[in-house]
C-alpha cells in the first residue's frame, strides 16, 4: 500500500531514454503485485499454462524487463524477506481483505463484478516468487534477496550510489533513504482513470530527495509526516492528512510530536521512526552485475514449461537485440 505523500511530494516526468545506461533497483514485490492485479483475463482470472500454473507474473516480468533491456536500462530486482514486526497488523488486515474479496467474487452476479473482486484477492506465494527468480536468472538479470523490506534494501543501495535510482510505486522508498524514486516504470503507456471510464497517458516520473528538501524538510521530518498520515507500520493520526502534517512538522520538534499525538501503533512510535531511519538491510559493496541471457533455456522455460508462444517470444528477443544501444546481450 505504502504511504500517501503525492499531495506534497511531486516528481518530474521522464522518458525511458533518460534512464539509458543506468542501473535501477526494482522493488520486486511491488511490481509483481502490480502484474498480478492488472494482467488478467476478462473474467478476472489469471493467465495460466496448460498445467494450470499461473503465468500472469511471468508475462509481466518478461515483457517489461525486455523493454528495459532494449532501452539500455540495467534492472536489478530486489525481493522482500520476512516482514518486520511492525507490519504484522497490516498483513493481517490485508489477509482479511483478500478473504472477503474471494468470498464476494464467488457471489458475484456479473463477470465484471467478479473480476473486480478477484483483483483485490491477490496473494504472493512461494511459486510466484521462485518462478519469478528463475525467469530473471535465465534473462541474466541480477537479483538481490533482502533480509526484510525489499524497498529498504533498494533504498540503501541507491543511497550508497550502487544504483541510479529505485523503481517502485511506493513513496516509502524515500523514507528509507533513497535519493531517487522512479514511479510508473512498470506500467503501460495507458491507464484507466478510476470511475471515469476513460484512459490517460502515463509516463515514468522521477522524485529525488530535493522534492522534500526544497520544502524545507529533512528526511526525519518527512518520516514524521508519513507517520501522521499512516504507513504500513502505523494507522496514522485521525483527522490529519499530508498538508496538515506538513504544517505541524514545520512548527514542532520531533520529540515533542512523538509525545503529543496518538500515531495509531501498538509499538512506541520512536521505534517505528528508528526503523525507517535504520532498516534491516544487507551490506552490499558493489553495483549489481548482469549475466548473459540464456536464450534456449529461456525458451524452454517460457514456451515448453509455461505455454508461451515460441514464435512470439523469439520474435520479441530478435527485435530487442537489433535495437541500437540495447543491453540485451550484456554480461
Amino acid at each position: 500500500m505504502g504511504v500517501k505523500l503525492k499531495d506534497i511530494v511531486h516528481g518530474k516526468e521522464i522518458g525511458l531514454k533518460d534512464l539509458a545506461g543506468r542501473s535501477i533497483a526494482i522493488d520486486a514485490f511491488n511490481w509483481l503485485y502490480q502484474f498480478l492485479t492488472t494482467i488478467r483475463l476478462a473474467d478476472g482470472s489469471y493467465l495460466t499454462d496448460k498445467e494450470g500454473n499461473i503465468t500472469t507474473h511471468l508475462n509481466g516480468l518478461f515483457y517489461r524487463s525486455m523493454n528495459l533491456l532494449a532501452n539500455d536500462i540495467k534492472p536489478c530486482f530486489v525481493f522482500d524477506g520476512p516482514a518486520p514486526k511492525f507490519k504484522k497488523a497490516t498483513n493481517l488486515e490485508r489477509a482479511k481483505v483478500r478473504e472477503e474479496a474471494r468470498n464476494l467474487a464467488e457471489q458475484a452476479k456479473t463477470e465484471e463484478e467478479r473480476a473486480m473482486y478477484l483483483r483485490r484477492a491477490v496473494k504472493m506465494d512461494d511459486y510466484i516468487i521462485s518462478s519469478s527468480k528463475e525467469l530473471l536468472n535465465l534473462m541474466g538479470i541480477s537479483i538481490v534477496q533482502a533480509p526484510a523490506e525489499g524497498e529498504a534494501q533498494a533504498a540503501a543501495m541507491n543511497a550508497k550510489g550502487l544504483v541510479y535510482g529505485v523503481a517502485s510505486q511506493d513513496y516509502d522508498t524515500l523514507l528509507f533513504g533513497a535519493n531517487r524514486l522512479i514511479r510508473n516504470l512498470n506500467v503501460s503507456n495507458k491507464k484507466k482513470v478510476k470511475n471515469k471510464g476513460i484512459t490517460a497517458n502515463v509516463s515514468p516520473e522521477i522524485i529525488d530527495n530535493k522534492a522534500y528538501s526544497e520544502l524545507g524538510l529533512s528526511r526525519e521530518q518527512l518520516i514524521m509526516i508519513a507517520l501522521f498520515v499512516g504507513t504500513d507500520y502505523n494507522d496514522g493520526v485521525k483527522g490529519i492528512g499530508p498538508k496538515k502534517a506538513l504544517a505541524i512538522v514545520k512548527k514542532e520538534k520531533i520529540s515533542d510530536m512523538m509525545k503529543s499525538y496518538d500515531f495509531g501503533s501498538s509499538y512506541e512510535i520512536k521505534e517505528v521512526f528508528d526503523y525507517f531511519m535504520n532498516p534491516n538491510v544487507r551490506e552490499i559493496l558493489e553495483s549489481p552485475s548482469a549475466a548473459p541471457l540464456q536464450t534456449e533455456k529461456l525458451i524452454d522455460f517460457l514456451c515448453n514449461k509455461h505455454s508461451f508462444e515460441e514464435d512470439r517470444i523469439r520474435s520479441y528477443l530478435d527485435k530487442a537485440k537489433k535495437q541500437e544501444g540495447s543491453l540485451f546481450d550484456y554480461g
